[in-house]
């Protein structure tokens, strides 16, 4: 009895990820704009005080570059993205348009580039999406992305120096 539990409960841990990415009601959406909230301060713990329309950058493997372009006392909207060097010069992939809230303590993504990695990554459900759907797929990927940015080691202060 206690093998076919433990069967079952692996068989039902492999499709996580895939469940992860069709689970997109509303509840779980804004747990996503929570969680995305809670990985971007770990990123830039100092972001309502950072400067506004300055590249701030921080190091690593490929730059991180962040750019605030609104504040408001209840939201920030930036632009976060990779900048990759190429022989025809700069490419930015992915690069996120994202608002935070803070009173309600979400960060979503407002648009993102249509780069290779985002197209990957969406690759993975049908096509077809509704507009909750979208913004699923969407906030997963930049969830996905600040972790292994933090993982990587990327963060940013009030002290960098605009780019």
């Amino acid at each position: 009895m206690l093998q076919a539990v433990v069967k079952e409960s692996r068989v039902l841990e492999k499709p996580r990820f895939l469940r992860k990415l069709l689970c997109h009601d509303l509840k779980s959406l804004m747990a996503l704009y929570e969680e995305n909230f809670d990985l971007f301060f770990q990123l830039a713990p100092d972001v309502r005080s950072l400067p506004c329309r300055q590249d701030l950058i921080a190091e690593g493997e490929f730059p991180l570059f962040l750019t605030i372009v609104e504040e408001s006392p209840y939201t920030t909207t930036m632009v976060l993205t990779h900048r990759f060097r190429q022989e025809s010069g700069h490419e930015e992939e992915p690069s996120a348009r994202i608002r935070l809230y803070h009173d309600s303590q979400q960060g979503e993504v407002l648009s993102m580039s249509r780069g290779e990695s985002l197209l990957t990554f969406l690759s993975l459900v049908d096509e077809g999406m509704e507009n909750l759907d979208a913004r699923w797929r969407l906030n997963l990927f930049l969830s996905h992305w600040l972790r292994h940015c933090l993982e990587s080691g990327y963060r940013f202060a009030k002290d960098l120096q605009k780019g």
